[in-house]
């Protein structure tokens, strides 16, 4: 038999004061774990510290994904290093996989949440810089492929939805433009690199993005125009520019002539932007400057349309902007005079072959205490603060440093510092620009970067100074005869036709630029014949192979019309006695100077200070007197003066000991 139990009576309510017991959230949980972590590690920083710097081991986002049940996307899973992906292996072996963080001296691997999710995302390894994922983990992907957006319909709905704010927008025109302009893109377009151009959704959705922003200001047709132009044209040749305005004008405009859109908008009703080249930019927190006002820019009709382009791209402040053309065609220089003109700080990172991400986004350094702290690098500043930033030579950064910026140069604009486990979102007037030479063979050591780089960009194509504009830079910027400035830049177009084996005329873009004409204009030579001499020392001297200066001499002769230069008696002037008089007259000027601040010095320090100067100038006169006076010295001791004379920084090429250093 069985007994019957009867339950157990309900519990009795709650009394006066009391309050009912209830099972605490998920959430609240995780919280307070975390809290507790959190003051474990504030406890033993400040305990065991002992003044020094404190280290703990930081979990990454796929162990804290992993950890809380997160979804988390590898995105250009397949740029990443060999060893990260091996670590991945256990995370994809099973719908329980995980890690083993022996980094941290765990022995167990990291409890897997049961909502944990992971994806990948990469580009197809058909482009440059782009490998395949190693097959024994690509295997454990279930593998989608996303082609691109190309049917009618499919398009029509994605335009429809970008510009349904925008009253009577064509639709089906814009739909028929992006078709055109692809097809022609993979047949008769090239960019300034000679390549084929990239357009893709992210290009249509720009224009699309830009269209909503200045329909309502400058008019549906105009915004139509300038949103396709900046995303579709700017980054074309000439030639290709106008094959493409022909398509606009066809499908966009629908024949309306472009001088019929184009007119002044309506100022903004305060004072927060500044009209440049037709467009109403933002102004930043800075004193607004001219340079052009300050005589420090010379503004020509090819540079005012390179900055319409430029200002234009930067109306909407979201997205990057590449200035690609040859060197000395004043891509940095454009940036720069935007950012005066709006108030806006500027800054420039010079990128090369072994550029570091630290340099981007900073390190650990030595304070005045002697303890570790985070130095912040430019971008980071410039992103937190609202600064404008020129990645200069940008192709000439490692492929991994750039690919690291992806996360920045996307729509979603963040960039995150491992170092500080921090993701930060930039000022709202913060804007990157890059610039770079064509990949090829006249620009050693440029690489090609991959479409799907390139494409984060909105490009500009900054081509040659235009030898009108370039007679009128030197002319206002130098100050020298418009004749001189005539015969100048016949030279430079008469040495770029003639190609020779060295890199030195390299052809169109070869290193006769138009800075060496500014450095040879601001000799301010006398005469034609001064002129010549002074076009050889800065052109000529640089030159190794006796068949190239002699070719120099003679295109100088052939367009300056003066005898051509003989070398023996270029520097017939540099005599012994008279170099040494300059040297010896430098050498007691120092001395002066010295001993005049140590007279007049009120601390230790400075007299410290003007006891060095003397003892250097001392030096200058006894190596002066000790010089073995050959011609190929003084002829070394001529060039350096006059760079020096002329505030140009000298760059000496030569064997050892043939006396660089002494000079």
């Amino acid at each position: 038999t069985t007994e019957e139990t009867t339950p157990p009576p309900p519990p009795p309510p709650p009394g006066p004061g009391k309050k009912r017991r209830r099972a605490l959230s998920d959430a609240l949980v995780h919280a307070w774990k975390q809290f507790e972590r959190d003051l474990f590690t504030a406890e033993r920083a400040c305990g065991g510290g002992g003044g020094g710097p404190v280290f703990a081991f930081v979990e990454g986002a796929l162990v804290a994904a992993l950890r809380d049940g997160a979804w988390i996307l590898l995105d250009e899973i397949n740029l990443a290093p060999a060893e990260t992906l091996e670590r991945l292996g256990g995370v994809l072996e099973s719908a329980r996989g995980s890690v083993v963080l022996s980094e941290r001296g765990d022995g167990a691997a990291v409890p897997r949440h049961p909502r944990f999710r992971i994806f990948g995302a990469m580009n197809p390894a058909t482009d440059v810089g782009k490998r395949d994922l190693p097959a024994a983990l690509k295997h454990r992907f279930t593998e989608i492929y996303a082609g691109e957006c190309e049917g009618r319909e499919d398009l029509a709905l994605l335009v429809s939805q970008g510009v349904a704010s925008v009253p009577n927008a064509p639709v089906h025109a814009i739909v028929d433009f992006y078709l055109a302009a692809r097809a022609d893109a993979a047949s008769v377009l090239l960019d300034s690199a000679d390549q084929k151009p990239q357009y893709s959704l992210r290009t249509l959705s720009r224009a699309l993005e830009y269209v909503r922003t200045a329909a309502p200001l400058y008019g549906v047709q105009r915004a139509l125009y300038d949103g396709f132009a900046m995303s579709f044209q700017t980054l074309l040749k000439h030639d290709s520019a106008l094959v493409l305005e022909r398509l606009m004008v066809q499908h966009l405009l629908k024949g309306t002539p472009l001088k019929a859109i184009f007119k002044a908008p309506p100022a903004p009703p305060d004072d927060t932007h500044e009209l440049i080249e037709q467009y109403w930019v933002e102004a930043g927190d800075l004193e607004r400057e001219d340079p052009e006002a300050a005589g420090r820019y010379v503004v020509t009709p090819g540079v005012r349309t390179h900055l319409s382009s430029l200002a234009r791209a930067a109306l909407l402040r979201r997205h990057p902007i590449l200035l690609q053309g040859p060197t000395s065609s004043g891509k940095t220089s454009l940036v720069q005079y935007l950012a005066e003109r709006t108030g806006h700080r500027f800054m420039r990172i010079n990128n090369h072959e072994h550029t570091d991400l630290q340099e981007y986004l900073g390190s650990y350094v030595t304070d005045e205490n002697g303890q570790l702290a985070f130095q912040e690098g430019a971008l980071v500043q410039a992103v937190r603060r609202g600064y404008w930033i020129v990645l200069d030579e940008l192709n000439l950064a490692p492929s991994d440093v750039l690919e690291a910026l992806n996360r920045l140069l996307d729509d979603n604009r963040e960039l995150f510092v491992p170092e500080l486990q921090e993701t930060i979102t930039p000022h709202p007037h913060f804007m990157l620009f890059a610039t770079q030479n064509p990949p090829g063979a006249t620009y050693g050591g440029r690489k090609v970067l991959s479409k799907a780089f390139r494409n984060r960009f909105m490009e500009i194509h900054v081509g040659d100074i235009p030898d009108d504009e370039l007679r009128i830079i030197l002319n206002k910027r130098c100050e020298i005869a418009p004749s001189y400035c005539t015969k100048l830049v016949e030279v430079m177009r008469e040495l770029q036709r003639r190609r020779q084996a060295s890199r030195a005329f390299a052809g169109k873009d070869g290193f006769i630029t138009a800075r060496d004409l500014f450095r040879w204009a601001n000799r301010k030579s006398n005469g034609y014949e001064e002129l010549a001499r002074d076009g050889f020392r800065v052109l000529g001297e640089r030159l190794r192979s006796d068949e190239e200066r002699e070719a120099l001499k003679a295109t100088l002769a052939k367009v300056l019309k003066v005898p051509v230069i003989t070398e023996s008696t270029l520097y017939a002037s540099a005599v012994e006695s008279a170099l040494v008089a300059r040297l010896d007259a430098a050498a007691a000027s120092a001395a002066a100077r010295a001993e005049s601040a140590a007279r007049d010095a009120t601390t230790a320090a400075a007299a410290a200070e003007a006891r060095q100067a003397a003892q250097d100038a001392d030096d200058a006169s006894a190596l002066a007197n000790a010089m073995a006076w050959t011609p190929a010295m003084r002829r070394l001791f001529s060039l350096v003066e006059a760079c020096l004379t002329h505030k140009e920084p000298a760059l000496l090429v030569g064997e050892t000991g043939c006396g660089k250093t002494s000079v």
